[in-house]
């Protein structure tokens, strides 16, 4: 098996969870002779709680197929997105305690007709209130700076749109317009005006994370 180092994301879904996704990269031969590919991780909600999700993902022979290498960056931003998309769809349990759980990187997150990943088709609008929830929870209460037409996050949000980089920028730099961040570079800080906000970004992951328990809360009745 191929040595395996910690490998980090931390972002947030389109659902407002902030997550921090570490992966034992690269991806390697399943341990059980099996011939698909796999790699452990875990995601956390990162909002300082210790709920969590021990997953396996494992790499269908198609995405083998298309993917430049099994241990490179576009390897590792289709195994971040196929997390956070999991997430999204409910499909992952948080927990407090460990229960791995297998994640697919198949052909539901790849256009074979197309020949490009796909996860989500972000409206126009929502790209000023994902940079603005990503540079809240990422900033954390230190606000630091995060970088913001992140590759990882242009793929998840419209991997079809060839701008989606640049229509993170214009929404960072319409943020920055209503003084709710500041930019240096590639990256952006949050302000006052934004941590001020908080009560709306923790409302909205309170609300994503009562969906997801109420999911799986009905699917054990």
């Amino acid at each position: 098996m191929t040595d395996s180092t910690a490998k980090i994301y931390q972002g947030v879904t389109v659902r407002g969870l902030p997550v921090r996704v570490e992966l034992q990269w690269p991806f390697h031969r399943s341990e059980g002779g099996s011939d698909w590919y796999v790699v452990h991780g875990r995601l956390w909600l990162a909002d300082g709680g210790d709920l969590h999700a021990d997953i396996a993902l494992n790499l269908s022979e198609s995405i083998n197929e298309v993917l430049p290498s099994r241990d490179g960056e576009l390897a590792f931003w289709v195994a971040v997105n196929t997390a956070r998309k999991a997430l999204d769809d409910k499909q992952l349990q948080l927990l407090k305690s460990g229960k791995r759980q297998p994640v697919p990187v198949s052909s539901r997150c790849y256009s074979l007709r197309q020949k490009q990943f796909t996860f989500w088709h972000i409206k126009p609008e929502e790209p000023v209130d994902f940079v603005a929830c990503k540079v809240f929870w990422a900033g954390g209460i230190e606000r630091q700076p995060v970088l913001i037409a992140d590759p990882c996050d242009a793929l998840y949000l419209d991997a079809a749109d060839p701008q989606m980089k640049d229509k993170l920028v214009a929404a960072a730099e319409k943020l920055a317009q209503n003084s709710l961040v500041e930019i240096s570079g590639d990256h952006a800080r949050a302000t006052d005006a934004l941590a001020a906000r908080g009560e709306e970004f923790h409302a909205a992951k309170e609300k994503a994370l009562d969906n997801l328990h109420a999911k799986h809360a009905f699917e054990r009745a």
